[in-house]
Order: structure tokens, then C-alpha cells, then sequence
């Protein structure tokens, strides 16, 4: 499964880079679901988690911040931002299945 999801991760950041000069119908849904698919590994690892929530805040907040540099900023910044759809979908499906490990940790419990 760890393949699976470090796949669909390099998928995306290809993708991510190839739609900073071409435009991919449904880039941004394909990335959210290859985000999604890379982030099935995240269960029972809540440190990995952390890591995936960070990149995605710093990327929806910082991605923009680099068009500001001359020559290569605009693309860097498109690169950035598209791949913040990747860290995203991670981030999404990471955070439902720590819910649903949460829950069914305290179910066991009781």
C-alpha cells in the first residue's frame, strides 16, 4: 500500500509541475484525488500527519509569495500552488481516517 500512495504522490507533483505550463483539464480534481490516494497511509502514522497539514497551510499561504521573484517566480508560484492541492486531498483524507481511527480506538475501549 505504501507504494500506492508514494506513487500517486509523485504523480501529482509531476502533474503539478506540468500544469504550471499547460493547461490540464481537471488538474486541480486529479490532484486532490491523487493527494487523497497518498494520504490512505497516514492511519497509524500521526507524526506523518502533522508533516502533510503543515506542508498545506504553508503552501496555500506561501505559494503565491514566490511570484515575486523575477524571471522563474510566476512559475514556481503556479507549481506551488497546484501542488497545494495535492498536500490538500492528503490532508483531507488524513484527517478522516484519524477520526475514524480515534473513534474506533475509544469504541474498543468502552
Amino acid at each position: 500500500m505504501d507504494k500506492i500512495c508514494n506513487v500517486a504522490i509523485l504523480l501529482g507533483f509531476i502533474l503539478a509541475i506540468v500544469t504550471a505550463f499547460v493547461a490540464v483539464p481537471y488538474a486541480v480534481a486529479i490532484l486532490l484525488i491523487l493527494g487523497g490516494i497518498g494520504g490512505l497511509n497516514t492511519a497509524d502514522k500521526p507524526e506523518y500527519r502533522v508533516r502533510l497539514y503543515g506542508a498545506a497551510v504553508v503552501l496555500i499561504l506561501g505559494a503565491p509569495m514566490l511570484a515575486q521573484i523575477p524571471a522563474v517566480g510566476a512559475a514556481l508560484a503556479a507549481i506551488f500552488t497546484t501542488a497545494s492541492a495535492l498536500f490538500v486531498g492528503a490532508s483531507v483524507v488524513a484527517v478522516t481516517l484519524a477520526i475514524i481511527f480515534q473513534v474506533k480506538t475509544n469504541l474498543l475501549k468502552s
